[in-house]
């Protein structure tokens, strides 16, 4: 245990002597595992101190688009220290070794294993069971978050969402020929790659940031096609001609939705546990769509895992406190970091 720490204020997962994890500390390497906000705490702070920032290669074009490295001179500074790994890649630092890992969360999601005096230390980060995600296999300690690491937190139906997903676009469709659906940057391409796997061809129109994150998705394998950005002269045509397409928007849009009876919203959302769609008005709809792994989920990859020590992440929202004693109540051994009470 030695080995592993959590910092409350900076939430960064501490790992051996040279690592520090989605969050800022005094360490050789900085990692991060992914573009999300809470991931990516103090990261100007790394680019001062830390001699290396790695993540992929996805996650690094992320982090540009999504103004997440700062003005010119924090640019300058992290474009000489960045290390793009990719999954399975191996590297050395100080005698001590790291890999990143597949997962399915958004673009360019990694889980970290890191070998350090004969321990292998595996960090799973925000997660969900899906076809990218690996599982660490017999690690020493494993690290794992705990969103929804309450046993009511249980989404029985979540495979049937992407069905009924396309179902409400198709009713849009019918009924007004457009569709705007809001959610979070990365969940917006998963989305939109579910979309076209099932199908769907209409045009996509996106907002600016939304159309940057989309090029990046494509770059790195994602099939979506057929989009525009809002203000381009197809855009304006499609729109124009009342051709079917499908409008995406960011959450903190949402509230101004219009529900005049021109559109069908349709809004992404991880917090829902009871019903994989449900009506919110006469114009919207909410699609039960997570990024992370439910209750059931964590136990599975817990399972599958077969870490000798659990450490279950206390620095950022969820339920790691009963999360910890459901897993020593199945006979695992866990402790939560950092030691206080948490949700």
């Amino acid at each position: 245990m030695r080995l592993v720490e959590i910092v409350s204020d900076s939430k960064a997962i501490l790992i051996g002597r040279s690592f520090t994890i989605d969050g800022f500390a005094q360490r050789l390497v900085r990692v991060v595992t992914h573009a999300h906000s809470d991931h990516v705490l103090g990261l100007k702070d790394s680019i001062m101190y830390s001699n290396y920032i790695v993540a992929t290669p996805a996650t690094h074009e992320l982090l540009y688009t999504l103004g997440y490295i700062g003005g010119a001179n924090y640019r300058r500074l992290y474009e000489f220290k960045k290390i793009e790994m990719n999954y399975y890649e191996k590297r050395e630092f100080d005698d001590e070794t790291i890999i990143l890992l597949p997962t399915t969360h958004i673009l360019g999601s990694a889980q970290v294993l890191i070998d350090t005096d004969g321990y292998r230390i595996g960090y799973t980060s925000d997660f969900k069971l899906g076809d990218n995600t690996v599982y660490i296999k017999q690690p020493d300690i494993l690290v794992i978050e705990a969103t929804y690491g309450h046993p009511v937190y249980r989404r029985r139906f979540k495979h049937d969402v992407p069905d009924l997903l396309i179902d409400l676009i198709n009713e849009g469709f019918k009924r007004y020929g457009r569709v705007v659906i809001y959610g979070y940057h990365g969940k917006l391409q998963e989305v939109m790659r579910i979309i076209r796997e099932k199908g769907v061809e209409e045009p996509f129109i996106l907002t600016k940031k939304i159309y940057a994150i989309t090029q990046i998705a494509e770059k790195y394998g994602w099939r979506i096609g057929n989009y525009y950005l809002s203000t381009s002269r197809e855009a304006k045509e499609i729109i124009c001609s009342k051709q079917k397409h499908i409008f995406f928007d960011h959450m903190v849009k949402a509230k101004y939705r219009r529900i005049d009876g021109s559109v069908l919203n349709i809004v992404l959302s991880g917090h829902e546990y009871n019903e994989p769609v449900k009506k919110i008005d006469e114009y919207t709809w909410l699609a039960a769509l997570s990024d992370h792994a439910d209750f059931d989920e964590l136990i599975e990859y817990i399972e599958n895992s077969q870490p000798r020590i659990i450490v279950v992440d206390g620095s950022r929202e969820g339920y790691p406190h009963i999360f910890a004693q459901e897993l020593r109540r199945l006979g695992w051994n866990a402790v939560v970091l950092p030691f206080k009470r948490n949700g």
